[in-house]
C-alpha cells in the first residue's frame, strides 16, 4: 500500500518561488489523489490494459512527485553541485547554466502536462533530458532520474498563472543540488 510521504520542509519553505497554498494543494490534495488511485487500482486486481495504464500513470505520479519535493529546498540553502556531477554536466551539456537553460526551455514548450527530467543513462554513460508527457510517456528503459521538474499547471498556476516560463526561471533558486549530486553518485 502506497502512502503519501510528508514534505521534507514546511509548506511555506519554498517562498517566494512557490507559495504555501500552492505547495499544500499540490502535495496534500493532488499528489494524495495519485496515492489513493494507486491503492484503489492495486486493490481491484488489474485485468485490462487500461487498468495497467492507470497504475502506470498513478505510480509514476507518486514517484515523480516524491522526487520533485526532494529536489527542492528553501532559497539559499542548497549546497553546490558535487565536482563529479559538474564534470559530467560539463561533458554532456557544456556547463551547468546550459543545462539549466535547456531544462527551462524544454519545460516551457511541453504541451499540456508533464515533466522535464535530467536522467543518467547507464547504457550510454551520459546524462540526457527527457520531456515526459503526463507522468510516464517518453521514458527510456534503464534511465535513472536525477532531477525532475513538474510542469503540470497545478505546480505553478496559483503563483504564476499561465507564465510557466517565469516559474521555470525562478525554480532554480530552490534546486537542492546536494540531492541531485547524491542521486548521480548512486547512479554511476
Amino acid at each position: 500500500m502506497a502512502k503519501l510521504k510528508p514534505l521534507p520542509y514546511s509548506t511555506n519553505a519554498l517562498e517566494p518561488t512557490l507559495g504555501a497554498e500552492s505547495v499544500e494543494i499540490h502535495h496534500g490534495t493532488l499528489q494524495a489523489k495519485y496515492v489513493k488511485n494507486w491503492n484503489k487500482g492495486i486493490a481491484a486486481r488489474p485485468h485490462s490494459r487500461k487498468d495497467y495504464e492507470n497504475l502506470a500513470f498513478n505510480g509514476a505520479g507518486i514517484i515523480l512527485h516524491e522526487m520533485y519535493w526532494e529536489n527542492l529546498m528553501p532559497v539559499g540553502e542548497s549546497p553546490l553541485p558535487s565536482p563529479q556531477f559538474l564534470s559530467c554536466v560539463q561533458r554532456c551539456f557544456g556547463s551547468l547554466q546550459t543545462l539549466v537553460d535547456q531544462m527551462a526551455g524544454i519545460g516551457t514548450v511541453i504541451q499540456g502536462s508533464g515533466w522535464i527530467v535530467l536522467a543518467w543513462i547507464p547504457r550510454f554513460e551520459r546524462m540526457v533530458l527527457l520531456p515526459i508527457r503526463n507522468h510516464q510517456n517518453g521514458w527510456i528503459p534503464g534511465a535513472v532520474p536525477l532531477l525532475v521538474i513538474d510542469v503540470w499547471a497545478h505546480s505553478y498556476y496559483l503563483d504564476y498563472q499561465a507564465a510557466r516560463n517565469r516559474y521555470l526561471q525562478l525554480l532554480w533558486h530552490n534546486v537542492n543540488w546536494g540531492v541531485v549530486s547524491s542521486r548521480y553518485a548512486e547512479a554511476v
